[in-house]
């Protein structure tokens, strides 16, 4: 049972294989091309020893002619560039299919949902885009063409071989399954271990990339012996793996060799014997000798092909899962605009089974301010992820109008929110980049200055020797968190969103930055459905209302003089956030 599940394991790996290759939409052409020259120059290679064989069974001086010596030629230059040109070709076809293959990945790869990304690290990801699709394309551009002039030279070569002498050819062949019984557990075990390895590499990517992401906390805690010991561990897992694989690489080709070493001399000495005893001629010997070789190499061959296929498979199996990955639902309908009001009812959530917000009902008004406030981890973020619909509510559902946002397009819902986070993310390249980043539509130069300074960050800019040309480093890291916000608002300035998202957006700033920062969103949310997660109370007293969030349930809706007498989470947190400003100004006094 368990041989047969290996083997129905191994067909589906393969279908799962060819597949994949489908998908990547091989040169089709160029791939014809270069197996028919392949099967050319393996059929050129077999002509030499027949022609060999003749020259050497009665040989003069006479039958060494012009002709015959320029056919052996033209056979030769045959072979040399039919071999060049597969080769070539199958590169091109190669490096086309792996590269197909990475923009299908980074293609699925965008289309994933949020909770998707929760659960996977990104160096993982990153694994399957380089390693994983190298692995691939090293089996595809280079032993692909080996194995088909292999498998031409082969056939081809048993074939004479029989014609020549069936006797000393079924010496030869009966040494073939042997080799295979010895040969097919190895490579079973192989596979396995080429699995654990990507699988371990992948870990040891996703590693790196989170230290080398956070190398400033590594740092400032001092952590570097530490994390070179977390390191150093995964490295000697992955050095353990590669001693497994060369282990079984070291079994593989000797026992080849041994085989394939005992079969010459057996054939050559047995052809010797039928020599002698006039059964063949001195010519058929040679010739069998060399239609030998041009069997025993391309076994070698093969057996190289086996090692990589199996890397292979473990690299298929793995980008397989990763595109069953179900997408993000994208909706069909293309949202309308402007909005109307947005309402959230009877809205449940949870991870893992866990609770986060139950039945949450509320309206987002047209053109007004809403904030939400409550403790640290009653649900405050979650909402704005469900918002923003990078997670689907367990029940209930939000509202724009009378149409459900589930049925809107991604695209068009995302592209009329604005989002500013407490730390607003930034990409790599120009300050230009990062304000224009995400708009459908080019802008002009006035637009994006505008923005700038409506955002208060023209000022800043400008001091820049590049302005708006400045290259800003991985994240941002040559900006302050003040200015990382006004950039996140003149990019929101320029989307000119329908709602507006703002979570904790002055929080981790300092009293100034805050100042500036809190001016630039005061003129972004000016006719804007604005929906305000509060860290400082005194911030959002003056929203149109208040919703405060209570481990995961709305206790309280209203404006701050109504909750303030009404509600008594919000009465606490006003209360605790004014002795703690008197305590700051006494201390400063």
């Amino acid at each position: 049972m368990e041989k047969r599940g290996c083997v129905e394991m191994n067909a589906a790996t393969f279908q799962s294989f060819y597949l994949l290759l489908k998908k990547t939409k091989p040169p089709v052409g160029l791939l014809s091309a270069a197996v028919s020259v392949s099967v050319i120059q393996a059929l050129a290679a077999l002509a030499i020893p027949w022609f060999l064989k003749t020259l050497i069974d009665g040989f003069t001086v006479d039958r060494l002619t012009p002709q015959l010596i320029s056919l052996f030629v033209i056979v030769f230059v045959v072979q040399v560039v039919a071999n060049a040109l597969s080769i070539y070709w199958l590169q091109i076809v190669g490096q086309r299919i792996v590269a197909n293959l990475r923009t299908l990945l980074w293609k699925h790869l965008l289309t994933l949902s949020i909770p998707f990304y929760d659960e996977t690290k990104s160096g993982e990801l990153v694994s399957r885009l380089n390693s994983d699709a190298t692995t691939l394309q090293q089996l595809l551009s280079e032993q692909l063409v080996r194995l088909l002039t292999s498998l031409v030279s082969i056939i081809g070569a048993i074939t004479i071989l029989f014609f020549l002498d069936w006797q000393m050819t079924l010496v030869m062949v009966i040494a073939v399954p042997v080799t295979l019984l010895i040969i097919i557990p190895l490579v079973r075990k192989l596979h396995k271990i080429s699995r654990e390895t990507q699988k371990e590499l992948a870990g040891l990517s996703g590693f790196f990339a989170e230290m080398l992401g956070e190398v400033r906390l590594v740092k400032s805690q001092a952590t570097e012996s530490y994390e070179l010991d977390r390191g150093k561990t995964r490295i000697e897992n992955l050095y353990g793996y590669g001693v497994k694989e060369g282990r079984i690489q070291a079994l593989l080709l000797p026992i080849f060799n041994v085989t394939l070493t005992t079969m010459l001399i057996l054939i050559i000495g047995f052809g010797a014997y039928r020599v002698a005893t006039n059964q063949i001629t001195a010519g058929e010997l040679v010739a069998f000798s060399l239609y030998l070789f041009q069997i025993m190499t391309p076994l070698v061959t093969m057996t190289e092909f086996i090692t990589k296929l199996q890397k292979a498979r473990g690299a298929t199996e793995r980008i397989i899962e990763l595109l069953d990955e179900t997408p993000e639902a994208p909706g069909a309908l293309v949202a309308p605009r402007p909005f109307t009001d947005v309402t959230v009812d009877h809205l449940s959530f949870g991870y893992n089974e866990t609770p986060i917000l139950q039945d949450v009902s509320f309206t987002l008004p047209r053109g007004k301010t809403t904030a939400i406030v409550g403790p640290s981890g009653s649900g405050k973020t979650t909402l704005f992820a469900i918002l923003e619909r990078f997670y689907q509510p367990t029940s209930g559902q939000i509202r724009l109008g009378d149409q459900s946002i589930a049925d809107l397009t991604l695209s068009s819902w995302r592209q009329a929110i604005g989002y500013v986070a407490q730390d607003s993310p930034v990409l790599s390249g120009t300050i230009r980049d990062n304000l224009v980043y995400g708009l459908a539509e080019d802008v002009s130069e006035d637009k994006i200055r505008e923005a700038a300074r409506m955002a208060n960050a023209d000022t800043f800019i400008e001091r820049f020797p590049d302005g708006y040309a400045t290259e800003i480093g991985e994240r941002g890291v040559k900006l302050s968190g003040g200015q990382r916000q006004r950039i996140a608002i003149a990019r929101a300035l320029l989307r000119d969103p329908e709602i507006l998202l703002l979570d904790e957006a002055t929080s981790s700033l300092d009293s100034e930055s805050e100042r500036v920062v809190q001016e630039a969103l005061e003129r972004l949310m000016v006719g804007r459905t604005t929906f305000v997660i509060a860290h400082r109370l005194a911030t959002v007293r003056h929203a149109d209302q208040i919703i405060v969030l209570e481990d995961g349930r709305i206790s309280g809706i209203g404006t701050h003089d109504r909750l303030v007498v009404d509600n008594p989470l919000y009465n606490k947190l006003v209360t605790q956030q004014f002795i703690g400003t008197e305590r700051a100004r006494g201390n400063h006094v």
